[in-house]
């Protein structure tokens, strides 16, 4: 009895025993494992590179291990415009725990030029630098194929570098037997002493310092893919007759008034070329009011309609420091007041057609604010009821209209845009000399301002 006993507590104690055991030896593993920081590239392709250096480099079997994208991400934000020095590189790598910085870019349209950097955490100098010029492909198969050939021996020399050397313990000297003197021996002669040759001085070159790589673009070259706006409005409107018998004619006057609006770009040729013409694409925009009506003279409340849409083409432009698009779009823009038949309240309802061409900038001032301008022509093809017979039959008209904005980003995709639009419409009465006009012409104006949240992908 007595043996079983004493059989259980031996396997017991292995028990008790195996779990802290392995559990040290897991830490210990870990502890001599390279930590490897990968910052997300630039370039319009960043994503997709970061995810093939981050599975390559950490591949099981190498003695690496990468840091979190989120964990590297919260602190490279901390260093306004990345790691650029040496300083700053060291100062992040000891924030983060890691022994090994990588950074790269993707650059190019037709070709990417792949550019990967790796830097000691210890000190932050370049440990080794390749390049790859690869066709347009998402999976970067070169790149992965030949990373751990080119820059394995650089990352696992460069933690290595980093440690201070062992302490060696000189041995213990062994006493050496003692030996009996040997016996004299005839000296031989002795020859000249001949004095050797002063040495020769050797020139020290100065070391060669390798230039240091340069830092980033300002800003991305390639926009975004689709861009969205939805926003609230308020809405002001003046409409007056001009020219002869204007004084006869009522004016129309929108104090204020609640819209919605939405604005989407979506650039389609991205998804197949990095092109100029990847730049080329679809905008749609448009707004509606919200519960408005308009009181009459008399004192009654007539329920009213103001609507704008338009679509057509943009292009944009994106240079180093702001971005130009110009745009050809088609629109409607129409105001109705639901008027009674028997009403002698002489307000036409518009519903102008217009051909719009229009120019537009984006200029970053920080990685937080931009701000964005537009300004743009309308010519109109029609004006709805204001160019029917009981009007101005005879009608040509044109538009200017223009934007201001603000914007500011609360992440990467997402940001508040806030800002003002004007447009004004002037017409004319092309009637004969001498014969009966409504009046002479009529100017239209509107303003609204925005606040709204805006989605870039």
């Amino acid at each position: 009895m007595s043996r079983i006993a004493g059989w259980v507590v031996l396997v017991l104690s292995l028990v008790v025993s195996y779990g802290p055991a392995e559990a040290a030896q897991a830490k210990r593993k870990q502890a001599q494992q390279t930590k490897v920081a990968v910052l997300r590239p630039e370039g319009s392709q960043a994503e997709a590179l970061r995810k093939v250096l981050t599975a390559e480099l950490g591949k099981k079997g190498r003695g690496r291990v990468v840091l979190p994208a989120k964990k590297v991400d919260a602190q490279v934000k901390l260093i306004r415009g990345g790691p650029k020095t040496d300083e700053q590189r060291q100062a992040l790598a000891k924030k983060l725990g890691a022994d090994i910085l990588i950074l790269s870019s993707v650059k190019g349209t037709k070709r990417w030029d792949v550019e990967v950097r790796a830097y000691s955490g210890q000190d932050g100098s370049l440990l080794a630098e390749e390049r790859w010029d690869v066709r347009t492909n998402r999976a970067f198969p070169e790149v992965r194929r030949e990373l751990e050939p080119k820059l394995g021996t650089a990352l696992k020399e460069g933690p290595q570098q980093s440690l201070p050397p062992t302490a060696v313990t000189p041995p213990t000297p062994v006493s050496e037997p003692e030996v009996a003197p040997p016996a004299p021996i005839a000296e031989a002669p002795r020859q000249a002493v001949v004095k050797p040759p002063p040495p020769t001085v050797t020139k020290k070159e100065p070391p060669v310092v390798q230039p240091e790589p340069k830092a980033a673009s300002p800003r991305n070259l390639d926009g975004p893919i689709l861009e969205a706006l939805l926003s609230g409005q308020g809405l002001f409107r003046r409409f007056n007759f001009s020219g002869s018998n204007a004084s006869e004619r009522p004016d129309y006057s929108l104090n204020s008034a609640a819209a919605a609006g939405l604005a989407v770009s979506y650039f389609p040729l991205s998804h197949f070329t990095d092109g100029m013409v990847h730049n080329l694409g679809l905008i749609a925009r448009g707004s509606r009011s919200i519960g408005l009506s308009t009181r009459l003279p008399d004192g009654s409340s007539h329920a009213t309609t103001a609507q704008l849409i338009e679509g057509g083409l943009r292009f944009r432009l994106p240079l180093r420091w702001l971005e130009l698009s110009v745009g050809a779009l088609y629109g409607t823009h129409s105001f109705a007041v639901e008027l009674p038949p028997e009403s002698t309240f002489a307000l036409p309802d518009v519903d102008y057609r217009f051909a719009h061409v229009e120019l537009g900038l984006r200029k970053a001032l920080n990685e937080r604010w931009a701000i964005a301008a537009r300004v743009g022509y309308q010519h109109v093809l029609s004006g709805g009821e204001l160019s029917s017979d009981n009007y101005l039959p005879e009608l040509s008209g044109s538009g200017i209209d223009g934007e201001l904005a603000v914007e500011f980003a609360l992440t990467r995709i997402l940001g508040l845009r806030m800002g003002g639009e004007v447009r004004s419409y002037s017409f004319t009465a092309d009637a004969a000399e001498g014969a009966p006009v409504f009046a002479g012409g009529a100017k239209d104006l509107y303003f609204s301002g925005q606040l709204g949240l805006y989605v870039r992908l």
